[in-house]
């Protein structure tokens, strides 16, 4: 793969362990806003609740159906509501106390600093395409030191589209001086990350973390991000 010099990676379970980060703050807010005296049981049995109805927002949020303050409160309320719990101010204390516990609890995915640094020392350009709020992923990647070893970040809230739009992609590429011959995909999520750098025949490697089973036919697919050492 030389002729490759610019590496594209998705943050959010590709190189940042959003899942962990997320129960650890779980963790935190559940014993800070005393939820157990809400009828919540623990701090996990919320988590699930909220992953639910998370995904569902969030699918909602890139598709350009509701905005981000809209998400960030929501997330909240609905699972709230499944205890029986209406308190739209609890609701937005926790979707904010969250927000900031998620970005600075700094939880890698294994191999994370290993693969970069591997990948900086063979003068790859290293750059993100993250549809993560610009406030959080920023403060994930100072308080990773990801900052560090990332050339350039695009986020999604910044460009003004989100993956999979074709255009953030191209717009990445474009601001790099890249082009798809010489760049890699490299995400955890089949239809968000990988499929739409398929579709505009850019080289992709899907990090296929949880063992999800599908029917692509794709460029690469690994389980553990060291293996990118072997194909890079």
């Amino acid at each position: 793969m030389t002729k490759y010099q610019h590496i594209f990676f998705d943050l959010d379970n590709t190189l940042w362990d959003f899942d962990k980060s997320s129960l650890m703050a779980f963790d935190k807010i559940y014993d800070i806003f005393n939820l157990i005296n809400y009828g919540i049981p623990s701090a996990s049995h919320f988590h699930h609740t909220y992953f639910e109805h998370n995904n569902r927002l969030w699918e909602l949020y890139r598709q350009g159906k509701i905005d981000k303050d809209f998400l960030k409160t929501e997330r909240f309320r609905l699972p709230l509501k499944d205890y029986g719990v209406i308190d739209e101010k609890l609701a937005i204390d926790l979707g904010e106390s969250y927000t900031d516990y998620a970005a600075r609890l700094v939880a890698l995915v294994p191999h994370t600093l290993e693969v970069l640094n591997y990948l900086k020392e063979k003068n790859y350009k290293i750059h993100l395409i993250t549809n993560g709020f610009l406030e959080v992923q920023s403060i994930k990647m100072q308080a990773s030191g990801l900052d560090k070893l990332i050339d350039k970040s695009f986020v999604s809230e910044v460009v003004g589209f989100k993956k999979p739009d074709y255009r953030i992609f191209h717009y990445a590429m474009e601001n790099v001086g890249a082009t798809i011959e010489n760049s890699v995909m490299i995400g955890d999520d089949l239809s968000v990350d990988i499929i739409p750098a398929k579709e505009i025949g850019m080289t992709h490697i899907y990090f296929n973390r949880k063992k999800i089973s599908h029917n692509e036919k794709l460029d690469y697919e690994i389980y553990d991000l060291i293996e990118i050492c072997d194909i890079i």
